[in-house]
């Protein structure tokens, strides 16, 4: 099953005052809702039944692969993009899923994802002053 999900969100602050807290999950992660991505010895992250390894991908700020379960083939990313005296901030997740993992994406994963990036926007916007 392919996926493609977007949030965005325009929160009133320039890119660089938005980019480091993209670069710092600690401070925006809304862990009422979850735990945040965990950092392992190996460097990647640990996020519920997955981990990511971040890579670089040009025009993000921040950008990840989902590595394990192999049955989830995804990547996710957050942009920047200066608009007149705000920012849009963007969140990408595309790939696909496959076998049991569709259904999970479906009832567990997708839901969630999209509570947390809701409330981690939030975040974003009260830390920023926007």
């Amino acid at each position: 099953m392919k996926i493609r999900n977007l949030h965005e969100r325009t929160v009133g602050a320039p890119p660089g005052r938005i980019a480091p807290l993209i670069a710092d999950f600690d401070c925006i992660w809304p862990t009422q809702i979850a735990s945040g991505p965990r950092r392992q010895d190996d460097g990647t992250y640990k996020a519920g039944l997955m981990t990511w390894e971040e890579f670089d991908r040009p025009g993000a700020t921040r950008a990840f692969r989902v590595v394990e379960p192999a049955e989830i083939q995804l990547e996710h990313w957050f942009e920047l993009e200066p608009v007149a005296g705000a920012t849009l901030v963007r969140h990408t997740v595309e790939g696909r899923v496959l076998g049991q993992y569709e259904a999970i994406w479906r009832e567990r994963i997708q839901p969630g994802h999209d509570a947390v990036l809701e409330a981690l926007f939030d975040n974003v916007e009260a830390a920023a002053g926007g």
